[in-house]
């Protein structure tokens, strides 16, 4: 979907970062874990912003690694007892989502609980 190449020339750098593929996949898992509709398809109008989204959040774990080894746990087990967090899992993307993505998202629609937004007749 992405590529180092498309990262910079988006922040108009010589290099990406060195763990990029991570990067990219934990950014995009992010982002899918609090769309409220599908992950929009190259024939959407929003697709270009789709991917301007996962780059800045590619970029904010870059410059934020901390939010990768969060010391936050979903729950655990010991033996055969287990217990989970009360957290969602939604709120803890939230949590680590970069403010420039959030706005990207939220402006093409894709953070919207009603119908209308990218591609799906309303931009």
């Amino acid at each position: 979907m992405i590529t180092e190449q498309d990262y910079k020339n988006y922040f108009g750098v010589d290099t990406a970062p060195s763990n990029f593929s991570r990067l990219q996949f934990l950014s995009l898992n992010t982002i899918k874990s609090i769309i409220t509709k599908p992950v929009p398809t190259s024939t959407c109008p929003c697709y270009e912003d789709f991917k301007k989204a996962v780059l800045e959040q590619i970029n904010y774990y870059d410059f934020n690694s901390d939010l990768l080894d969060s010391t936050k746990t979903s729950g655990y087990t010991l033996g055969s007892y287990s217990e989970s967090a009360s957290e969602s899992e939604t709120s803890k993307s939230i949590d680590r989502l970069s403010p420039v993505a959030y706005e990207i998202l939220l402006n093409c629609g894709l953070l919207q609980s009603q119908l209308g937004g990218c591609c799906y007749g309303k931009i």
